[in-house]
């Protein structure tokens, strides 16, 4: 699906430093690997700990979105994918870096329907794993979660649904 600016709305945000794409593709790099480093950390390993929060908060300060929404969603993000330490248990908190993602992503409302991916994810997979030895697992399917419900978002974002209530109704999504 080709992107337009009435997909993307934060492509129209000019940009202190660097290029749209490049911000926007180190951000997920860092996202993801402070995630993963998190992950890996331990009692013994607090070196992961240290540079997987860096990295997480650095993800959310270089993502291109106005800054007010960067420094909103910036901490409640990062205990979302710190909470995940507990097990399969605490991971629907997970919904807080996905509802991060939307609000710097600028998207409607209608589309933050998807925030109850993540918490019907981590419920189930607590069932199926109580332990906390299947943290790799459990980590692994949460991370998809978030990716295919962010994808989701986009799709509901683009439909003519929500297309159709933000002209009517005048909802500027892209208002810096």
């Amino acid at each position: 699906m080709p992107s337009t600016a009435a997909h993307e709305p934060t492509l129209e945000i000019p940009l202190r430093f660097g290029t749209y794409r490049a911000r926007y593709l180190l951000a997920i790099g860092l996202l993801f690997a402070g995630g993963i480093a998190l992950q890996l950390s331990s009692a013994y390993t607090l070196g992961f700990t240290l540079a997987g929060a860096a990295a997480t908060v650095a993800g959310w300060i270089v993502v291109p979105a106005p800054g007010w929404r960067r420094a909103l969603v910036a901490g409640p993000a990062l205990f979302g994918v710190i909470a995940l330490l507990g097990g399969a248990q605490s991971g629907g908190l997970l919904a807080l870096t996905l509802g991060g993602w939307l609000i710097v992503r600028m998207r409607p409302l209608v589309s933050f329907v998807v925030l109850g991916a993540p918490v019907a994810a981590a419920y189930g997979l607590a069932g199926l794993f109580p332990q906390y030895g299947y943290g790799a697992v459990v980590g692994g399917v949460l991370g998809l979660v978030l990716v295919g419900s962010a994808w989701l978002a986009r799709m509901i974002a683009a439909s003519p649904f929500a297309q159709r209530r933000i002209l009517t109704h005048g909802i500027r999504t892209n208002v810096p």
